[in-house]
């Protein structure tokens, strides 16, 4: 199978779960659908919130966006980027060094470069209220422990374990090791990337 059918392939499921999640709404009685106009309100108001200064800045890297890019682990990155350019759910990943992110894309769990303030459009990096870095760290550390599962294409199951997508990872992360719910009502069952940024658990250091 060609690399193009193979990116066809997921981006037509990607749509097909973002689908499921529109008609499990739609059932609950709950809003269908955000249109992208509200999406984009929702990343106005990631936009809006203040950064402040990270727990620790002692591995932070200079920048000219507000506030300095983190570098240090457990920090959480999230971009509002449309996923191939088409679909707006952004994506979130956890820092696990300096130069390294562990994050879920469509193939799975696995590492990526920690240049998010260079390679992405937009950028956020955030922390969670009630963690010190050494929990951050310990965060970090268990997300690198699922790697190899392979992606969640069923946005609405953020509680199993035994798959990810990108903000569930993060998620469940800081849910199952402290007990701290970074997810929001937005997007009812699903965690969007962007709730990790307006949860009223998680703080800004960081905003391109």
């Amino acid at each position: 199978m060609g690399k193009s059918l193979r990116s066809f392939i997921s981006i037509t499921v990607a749509l097909a779960t973002l689908l499921s999640v529109s008609l499990s709404a739609a059932a609950d009685g709950a809003k269908p659908e955000y249109t992208e106009q509200e999406i984009a309100a929702m990343w106005e108001e990631a936009s809006s919130q203040p950064v402040l200064p990270d727990k620790n800045s002692g591995s932070m890297i200079a920048t000219r966006a507000f506030g300095t890019y983190p570098t240090r682990k457990g920090i959480i990155l999230v971009t509002p980027d449309k996923y191939k350019n088409l679909i707006p759910t952004g994506h979130a990943a956890i820092v696990y060094t300096s130069a390294t992110v562990v994050e879920s894309v469509d193939t799975g769990v696995t590492t990526g470069a920690n240049n998010w303030n260079s390679t992405k459009g937009g950028c956020y990096g955030v922390t969670v209220y009630g963690t010190t870095t050494a929990q951050d760290a310990q965060a970090a550390d268990w997300c690198y422990s699922q790697r190899g599962k392979p992606y969640n294409w069923n946005y609405i199951d953020r509680w199993t374990r035994s798959s990810f997508y990108c903000s569930q990872l993060v998620y469940a992360s800081f849910l199952d090791n402290f007990g701290i719910d970074l997810d929001t009502a937005a997007w009812l069952s699903a965690v969007h990337p962007m709730e990790l940024v307006n949860s009223d658990n998680t703080y800004t250091v960081y905003e391109k």
